[in-house]
């Protein structure tokens, strides 16, 4: 464990996630261009050197889960290749390595945004939470852009390791000043004044590596009422890449079910950008 930041309570963290992922290592980095990328570099090298390894006859080491978070990134990614910004202090951005052996993938964004969202705004049965999952891979506040995730994979012998990175604003100063919100964006503090990026950290990672380390029982099915609560497009006009029509909710594998005057359209996570129609904002 890095303990050059002790303000980000990293053994009291990794004292807590170890019971539900033993063998996990947390890093703070204060820069790195992307924690999903340099996360990946490592995997791939562990691998080759897994491989040469067992040429020579010597033991194999496991891939190991690890938990590595920024404090600025330069050269965050998002979905579609799209950068996302990041400052110290007025973000948080991390990612997540595990192992992970699953026969189907499918809705696993939509889990880490149920998780995410359930740990900062749990809402009540009298109350609609005001944290929102625009599909497949966006936190919403109030209308508002507030964080995003980015999954990846890499093969890892007979499984995969994951690669879930995550992305938060904080405070208004995440954003950089020459990106250009078309429809807003939210910070955390809006939620929770006073909210700090390991404050955040804290209250997600347990709720994250749960929900993922769950997945392989019940998969999305088990979070479909869950993610039905805070789905940001149902029931209004989208345009999905070529497609234009109403949102209809997700079905059980987490796909998105899209009503056209052709009838209704299934749309899987992909290279697919949706968009609300021009009267609710741009997503």
């Amino acid at each position: 464990m890095n303990q050059e930041h002790q303000h980000w309570g990293v053994e009291a963290l990794w004292e807590e996630l170890a019971p539900l992922l033993p063998d996990l290592s947390i890093e703070v980095l204060a820069r790195v261009p992307s924690t999903n990328a340099a996360l990946i570099e490592r995997l791939r090298r562990d691998e080759q050197q897994k491989r040469d390894a067992s040429s020579f006859g010597r033991r194999q080491h496991d891939l190991q889960p690890c938990l590595l978070v920024a404090e600025q990134q330069t050269q965050g990614r998002g979905r579609l290749g799209r950068v996302w910004h990041s400052s110290a202090g007025a973000s948080l951005t991390f990612s997540l390595a595990l192992p992970l052996a699953l026969a189907d993938w499918s809705g696993l964004s939509l889990v880490v945004g149920c998780a995410i969202a359930q740990a900062l705004d749990p809402g009540s049965d009298t109350t609609p939470p005001r944290l929102a999952l625009k599909w497949p891979n966006d936190l919403w506040l109030d209308g508002r852009k507030l964080g995003g995730i980015l999954i990846e994979t890499v093969p890892a012998g007979k499984q995969r390791m994951a690669v879930v990175g995550i992305g938060l604003n904080i405070t208004p100063e995440a954003a950089s000043p020459d990106v250009h919100f078309a429809s807003g964006f939210a910070s955390l503090n809006e939620l929770l004044p006073g909210i700090d990026a390991p404050t955040a950290l804290k209250r997600i990672a347990p709720a994250l590596v749960a929900a993922l380390t769950g997945f392989a029982s019940g998969g999305f099915e088990a979070w479909h009422a869950a993610y039905a609560r805070r789905d940001l497009l149902s029931g209004k006009a989208i345009t999905a890449g070529a497609l234009q029509g109403q949102a209809r909710g997700v079905n059980a594998r987490g796909e998105l079910l899209l009503q056209t005057s052709e009838g209704l359209q299934t749309l899987y996570g992909g290279e697919v950008s949706i968009r609300l129609s021009a009267n609710q904002g741009s997503a």
